[in-house]
């Protein structure tokens, strides 16, 4: 490993020599604006270079990062969700004021980059503890200073005692294995010692943490509340994309041993009825959205416990819908803000927005829409992929949650829709409110994507059906 002929993805290196040329002119001359379009060209250049690399993998596997498909796809999501909220926080006064906010996205990126490129878990490690040191100082920012300073906290604690957990189960892992490639310790359908398994589950439950499955999820709506919408957007999409990302490659495209399992299935279903029904109870737009994050990735596990054909594409298909709807609902309601009045953050402050902004309620209905898996958005054949391998592993118990997960889901998607509809007590003030250009084009395009993506399924989803992901330590799938 040590030489000049060291193997690295290409997006890497770009990300990377863009957050030191961001430092370099921030030494030279302040600029908020600089700041963003340095950030934004490099994360487009770090786009068209997906699938080169720097230098060979070597023979025996041992790299500390992979290519594939797979990786491409998920880093194609991350930047691509990075410059959707790049364009939430253009202008916005409540996060673009300090050149250091692009900064800490692109910091947030590398690390989740880090994390889907990882074949090691030396880099998976740091990938993670840079995106979450980077969270931590994009939800200070903004006016919210109290509730941000709150959520950073929580954050901090939390995250610290969960990379506490994660740390040590890698360090066994190590003791087990002789080795820091990124494959767990213990071999599928074997009977395994004692030591392997402890390390197996330390280092899921730290993935469940990053991913905020049940009960790994208290700390996810408090952190996004007190977050910027903009913020909260990255929260919820490019850190779960990341961690999934790297959870698919850690255990790859097989069967799990008998007792992880029945774990797996056990974390499924309290995610998913977890999720769903607290989230019936909140008032606040930005919690409900939270939780329903949490569901979403009850579903996404669901194709995770079902190896085979489907399980790459299926989640790849979710993985993007996911992104797609979630940045739509995000993007609507940091539109939805008025200085000095609401800031749509309050599922009742959305009352008559049908009358009051009749485009910005199309949009948040089509997104929830989507999200409920109601066609013709996308998120209905997302929704179907995931059914569709739960009936391939005859998954019944799983099936009949997600059945009734997306019953309640669409039950409070639905009220949304029904609050926007309802008749305004009084005019709105912001009848005459102009969305800001940036944000016009951000939610077009992202609507177009739903419904191009639900009416043409076939052609939408092809660039996000890699072939099946294998362990990053096998060697298989592990070179571009």
């Amino acid at each position: 490993m040590i030489g000049h002929d060291i193997f690295v993805p290409a997006p890497l290196l770009v990300v990377s020599i863009g957050i030191m040329v961001m430092l370099a002119a921030t030494a030279w001359r302040r600029s908020v604006g600089r700041g963003f379009l340095c950030a934004a060209g490099m994360l487009l250049l770090a786009i068209t270079v997906v699938g080169h690399h720097t230098g060979k993998a070597p023979d025996g596997g041992d790299s500390l990062f992979v290519q594939d498909r797979w990786t491409a796809c998920t880093a194609i999501l991350i930047m691509f969700s990075t410059l959707c909220i790049m364009l939430m926080s253009w202008r916005d006064a409540g996060v673009a004021r300090e050149d250091e906010y692009p900064l800490l996205l692109m910091l947030g990126t590398l690390g989740a980059l880090a994390m889907v490129f990882s074949a090691n878990y030396m880099p998976f490690f740091l990938g993670l503890e840079i995106l979450g040191v980077s969270i931590m100082g994009l939800v200070t920012f903004g006016h919210r200073a109290v509730p941000g300073h709150e959520a950073a906290m929580k954050y901090l604690i939390l995250s610290g005692v969960s990379s506490a957990i994660l740390l040590f189960g890698i360090g066994l892992a190590y003791g087990v294995t002789g080795s820091l490639r990124f494959m767990p310790p213990i071999a599928a359908g074997a009977v395994p010692a004692a030591l392997p398994v402890a390390a197996t589950i330390m280092i899921l439950a730290g993935m469940f943490f990053k991913l905020s499955a049940v009960p790994f999820h208290m700390w996810l709506p408090d952190v996004m509340e007190g977050a910027p919408v903009p913020v909260a957007a990255f929260v919820a999409v490019v850190s779960k994309i990341a961690i999934f990302s790297a959870l698919v490659r850690y255990f790859g495209t097989q069967n799990q041993p008998p007792f992880l399992d029945d774990i797996l299935c056990g974390v499924i279903i309290l995610t998913i009825m977890g999720g769903n029904l607290m989230a019936l109870r909140q008032a606040g737009f930005i919690r409900l959205m939270a939780y329903s994050s949490i569901a979403h990735m009850g579903y996404l596990l669901i194709a995770f416990v079902c190896p085979g054909r489907l399980q790459s594409g299926v989640v790849s298909v979710y993985l993007a819908a996911y992104t797609v709807n979630t940045l739509g609902v995000f993007a609507a309601m940091d539109a939805f803000a008025i200085p000095g009045g609401p800031d749509g953050r309050v599922v009742a402050q959305w009352k008559g927005a049908f009358f009051s902004r009749p485009f910005l309620a199309s949009v948040m209905s089509l997104m929830l829409l989507s999200l409920a898996g109601i066609p013709p958005g996308i998120g209905f054949f997302a929704k179907f992929g995931i059914a569709a391998a739960g009936v391939e592993h005859q998954r019944d118990l799983l099936l009949c949650f997600l059945i009734i997960g997306s019953i309640i889901g669409l039950y409070y998607y639905l009220n949304i829709v029904r609050t926007m509809m309802a008749a305004p007590a009084l005019p709105s003030v912001s009848l005459n409110r102009q969305m800001r250009p940036e944000l016009t084009v951000l939610v077009i395009v992202l609507s177009m994507i739903v419904v191009i993506g639900g009416l043409f399924p076939a052609r939408a989803i092809h660039p996000f059906l890699p072939p099946p992901v294998a362990p990053s330590g096998t060697g298989d799938g592990a070179t571009h």
